[in-house]
């Protein structure tokens, strides 16, 4: 992993600056707060929101999708593979009609579900169920 000036610098190459570091950590609190006191992708993206309400100002290159994966996240339509909030996995809705669609499908959210309900009794946030493969920006090996 590297370290915190290199992230800094790659992340600084996609991202737009935060002119305003004090409203931005007041977003950042406030949207922690609404969605359950913990940091996430999704927070974040809410923060966002927040901030620009608030009249917070960026300075820099405005990310795109292709480059900033909370931009892509928010373009997709997001949901529950289970059968009300919070039960299954969360996952991009067209991933979910696709492995609802077949029977091995269907075996694998239910195992997903199975893992992630598990995760989440022991008081963890995230569980490694494997469906969330290809949802985010990362390169692939090749």
């Amino acid at each position: 992993m590297a370290d915190k000036k290199t992230r800094e610098k790659i992340a600084g190459k996609y991202t737009a600056k935060k002119r305003d570091p004090e409203k931005w950590e007041a977003a950042k609190r406030e949207a922690k707060a609404k969605m359950g006191g913990k940091h996430s992708a999704r927070a974040m993206q809410l923060a966002s929101q927040i901030y620009k309400k608030k009249g917070g100002k960026y300075s820099g290159k405005k990310p795109s999708a292709k480059d900033n994966s909370l931009k892509k996240w928010t373009k997709q339509d997001w949901e529950w593979s289970g059968e009300s909030r919070g039960r299954g996995v969360y996952l991009p809705k067209k991933k979910v009609e696709k492995l609802k669609s077949s029977a091995e499908g269907r075996k694998k959210l239910a195992a997903a579900g199975k893992k992630k309900a598990a995760a989440t009794k022991r008081g963890e946030q995230y569980s490694k169920h494997g469906l969330a493969a290809g949802t985010s920006l990362k390169k692939k090996k090749k």
